[in-house]
C-alpha cells in the first residue's frame, strides 16, 4: 500500500500529480476518530488508511488502472455516467475525429476495447471503435427500423467463426423397459458455420456538424447508421442467397405453402387458416406473420360474402399470431415468395461481435459525390455480423405459382 520517496520520485509527472490529488482527496474524505489523531497508535492511523485507500481504489475500473486514470481526474465529463453525460464520450470523440486528434481516438478507441475485451485486430488500418454509448444508442434503433435482429436469436461472438449444430426435424422421446437400451431419438443434425461478415455504412455530414456535435447530431447519426444498418440486415437474414449469407428463402428443408394464382392479392381467408397447420406445434407457440405492408394491407381488408372483414382494417394479429411487415419482402406484384409464417427465434440465427468502427474521410468519393468538392465528410462505419438457419421446420415459406 505504500511507497517510498525514491519509487514516488521515478513516476512521470502526470502519475505524481494525479497521486497527489487523489491522496489529497482521501485525506478529506478520512473519517473523525473518537481518540483524536494524536491519540492514536501507528498501527490503528494505518488501519483508518487502507481501509480509506481501498475504498476509493475500489471505484476505478479495469480501464481507470491501465491507463492509470482514477474517477473524476482528467477531461472534463469524461466519466460522467449520468444521464446528462450520456454522450459526453462521443461528443469528444467526434470532435477529435473532425479536428483530426488522431492520440485521442486512438485513446479512446482503445479504452472500449479494453472494457469489451476485444483483440487488437479488430479494427481496420485507420479505424477507431466508437465510444460504447454511441454503438449502445445505435444498438437500440436498430430493431425500430429492422425484422431479423428483433425477431431472430442473437448469439454474441468472442471470435469470427463458431460452429454451432442445426436441425431439420424435432428432438423426440421414446419409452423404455427395464435395462431396455435408449435408442436415439435425435433428429437428423448437422452443423452451420457461423462467420462474421463486415457490414458498412457511410453517412455524409458536413465537418462543422462534427465540429458543433451535441446529443441532437449524435441522435441524428445513430438514426442514420441503425437505419442503414437494419435494412441490410434484414435482406441478408430473408433474402440473402449465399454472398455473404443465406437467409431465411434460400435455405433448404422448410415447408411451403402454394396459394393458387400468380398475384399475392389471390390470398384468401382460407388460406391463411391452412397456414397455421402447417408447423409443429412447437414452433407456432411463438410464431408470427412477416410480410410486406402492402400484403398485411390485403389481409386487413378481407372480408365475407357479406362484406364483413374478417379482421379489420387495424388488426394487428390473425388466429392471435401477430403481423410483422418488413420492406426487404415483395411488394405485391408476383413475387414467387412473399411471405413466412414462423418462429424466428427457432429458425435463425444472428452472430454479432462487439464494437463499430469508424474512419473519417474528406478526400473520399461516395457514389458520385467527391466530399472534398461539397466540403463535406464521409463516415465509414463497420459493425461485424452474420446469419445462419438453425431450424428450418419452425418456419413456413408462402409462394404463389
Amino acid at each position: 500500500m505504500f511507497m517510498t520517496q525514491e519509487e514516488f520520485a521515478k513516476l512521470p509527472k502526470e502519475k505524481q500529480d494525479a497521486l497527489m490529488k487523489k491522496i489529497d482527496e482521501i485525506q478529506k474524505g478520512v473519517p473523525e476518530h473518537p481518540k483524536g489523531l494524536t491519540q492514536l497508535s501507528m498501527d490503528e492511523f494505518k488501519g483508518i488508511i487502507d481501509e480509506t485507500v481501498k475504498a476509493n481504489i475500489s471505484k476505478m475500473t479495469a480501464v481507470d488502472k491501465k491507463y492509470f486514470k482514477f474517477p473524476g481526474i482528467g477531461e472534463e465529463g469524461k466519466d460522467d455516467i449520468t444521464p446528462v453525460g450520456k454522450f459526453a464520450k462521443t461528443v469528444r470523440f467526434l470532435k477529435a475525429m473532425a479536428a483530426g486528434d488522431v492520440k485521442t481516438c486512438r485513446d479512446m478507441s482503445n479504452e472500449y476495447r479494453t472494457k469489451a475485451n476485444l483483440s487488437e485486430g479488430t479494427t481496420t488500418a485507420g479505424g477507431f471503435l466508437v465510444p460504447e454509448e454511441f454503438v449502445a444508442e445505435i444498438l437500440r434503433l436498430q430493431p425500430t427500423y429492422g425484422v431479423a435482429r428483433r425477431e431472430c436469436r442473437i448469439i454474441p461472438m468472442a471470435r469470427d467463426v463458431i460452429n454451432i449444430p442445426n436441425s431439420v426435424g424435432e428432438l423426440g422421446a421414446a419409452w423404455v423397459s427395464e435395462a431396455e437400451a435408449l435408442h436415439s431419438t435425435d433428429p437428423t443434425l448437422g452443423q452451420i458455420t457461423l462467420t462474421i461478415g463486415k457490414l458498412g455504412a457511410i453517412p455524409k455530414v458536413t465537418s462543422e456538424l462534427l465540429a458543433d456535435a451535441n446529443v441532437d447530431v449524435i441522435q441524428y447519426l445513430s438514426m442514420l447508421i441503425a437505419e442503414a444498418f437494419s435494412k441490410e440486415e434484414d435482406i441478408q437474414a430473408f433474402l440473402g442467397g449465399g454472398a455473404p449469407f443465406t437467409g431465411l428463402f434460400a435455405a433448404t428443408g422448410f415447408p411451403t405453402y402454394v396459394t393458387p394464382g400468380a398475384a399475392q392479392s389471390m390470398l384468401s381467408y382460407p388460406d391463411l387458416v391452412k397456414m397455421t397447420t402447417e408447423l409443429y406445434d412447437t414452433a407456432t407457440a411463438n410464431a408470427k406473420f412477416y410480410m410486406h405492408r402492402s400484403l398485411l394491407g390485403h389481409i386487413r381488408g378481407l372480408v365475407t360474402t357479406a362484406a364483413a372483414p374478417y379482421f379489420g382494417g387495424t388488426a394487428n394479429d390473425i388466429f392471435g399470431f401477430p403481423l410483422v411487415s418488413t420492406e426487404v419482402l415483395g411488394k405485391g406484384g408476383n413475387s414467387t415468395t412473399y411471405m413466412i409464417f414462423g418462429d424466428l427465434r427457432k429458425a435463425l440465427a444472428m452472430g454479432q461481435r462487439a464494437g463499430i468502427e469508424m474512419k473519417m474521410s474528406d478526400i473520399a468519393t461516395v457514389g458520385s459525390e467527391s466530399m472534398f468538392e461539397q466540403d463535406m465528410v464521409a463516415l465509414r462505419m463497420i459493425e461485424r455480423v452474420c446469419f445462419g438457419v438453425l431450424l428450418p421446420s419452425s418456419y413456413l415459406v408462402v409462394s404463389s405459382t
